[in-house]
């Protein structure tokens, strides 16, 4: 009887079979497509921007905004690194300190907006300040990020500068960050603490402790040597510029290069210890290890990288 029943619901309602294939094929079609398109227009973008070096005109394509290449320069990558840097940078900021659109921050050493320009469209109901030492960079970025974006604003402070500004008539250890009191949710620094010494770096973290939010946070980027670090850095050379820090400056400092002591400025995490504890400041998580000397396996920025905050 239940065979009967079967039968007959099987000659009414026969069953479907959809075959996925043809489909399946076309989906697969369609994604290889997209894929090469993206690889086309990646093609094409770097063409673009190779010609427009070549005819001398200077620029490069980021986001929308035709670059002087000559002003990118400044920032220790050209044409070749500026966008990779940039997404690291904004990965890296998301990841160990958070990005909130709301949020205030301040970056020290903003160059030509390498990482302004992807933070306009995140500190969409925020403030950004940036501010620079180079001057003509400064009014690219007021000319052409701050005319889109009004909520971004940048100040030029000339300090003297081996490298960067030699003409400066302003000492780092006289400036005044444009913010309030505890105002700013987060303070960026990327390669800057690379290229300073102890004093000057203190002041500037005794105005980190003014102007930070309780809650804030600071990322700034640096170099933290010991021995085994040195040996490594030595043995592997793993950057352009030949990092091997062997002449001591001071207690817990080393540079790179007696003639331009600026040019790459290392400290032990000692000293970085010291530093913190007189600005007021404190670490708000363990310091990240950085690829640029080869010794950690599992490095986590190129630099190392203290995260710091408030220490009340």
């Amino acid at each position: 009887m239940r065979d009967s029943l079967v039968r007959i619901k099987s000659s009414l309602f026969p069953r479907l079979v959809f075959d996925r294939t043809s489909l399946d094929k076309h989906i697969e079609a369609l994604t290889e497509a997209n894929s090469e398109i993206a690889k086309e227009r990646d093609s094409l973008l770097l063409e673009l921007n190779s010609l427009r070096s070549m005819k001398g005109g200077n620029t490069f394509l980021f986001e929308g905004y035709d670059i002087p290449i000559d002003l990118m320069q400044l920032t220790g990558g050209g044409p070749d690194t500026f966008e990779t840097i940039s997404r690291q940078h904004t990965e890296n900021l998301r990841r160990w300190i958070g990005l909130e659109p709301q949020h205030t921050l301040l970056e020290i050493g903003c160059g030509i907006g390498r990482d302004a320009i992807p933070l306009s469209k995140i500190l969409t109901a925020g403030r950004y300040i940036g501010i620079d030492i180079i001057g003509r960079s400064i009014e690219w970025c007021k000319s052409h990020i701050s005319a889109h974006n009004p909520n971004f604003q940048f100040y030029h402070f000339d300090v003297d500068d081996q490298l960067h500004n030699a003409t400066g008539k302003t000492a780092t250890t006289d400036i005044r960050l444009p913010a309030d009191d505890q105002s700013v949710d987060r303070i960026i620094l990327f390669s800057v603490f690379t290229h300073m010494l102890r004093e000057d770096i203190e002041h500037y973290l005794r105005e980190f402790r003014r102007v930070l939010k309780p809650g804030g946070l600071v990322y700034g980027t640096t170099f933290i040597f010991d021995d085994a670090i040195l040996a490594s850095a030595r043995a592997t050379n793993l950057t352009i510029f030949d990092l091997r820090f062997e002449h001591p400056l001071e207690e817990g400092c080393r540079i790179n290069d007696p003639v331009h002591p600026l040019g790459a400025v290392a400290f032990t995490k000692g000293a970085w210890d010291g530093m913190i504890e007189r600005s007021g400041l404190t670490y708000a998580k363990p310091n990240l290890k950085g690829a640029w000397s080869g010794f950690y396996s599992d490095a986590e920025d190129g630099q190392d990288v203290v995260i710091l905050t408030r220490g009340d």
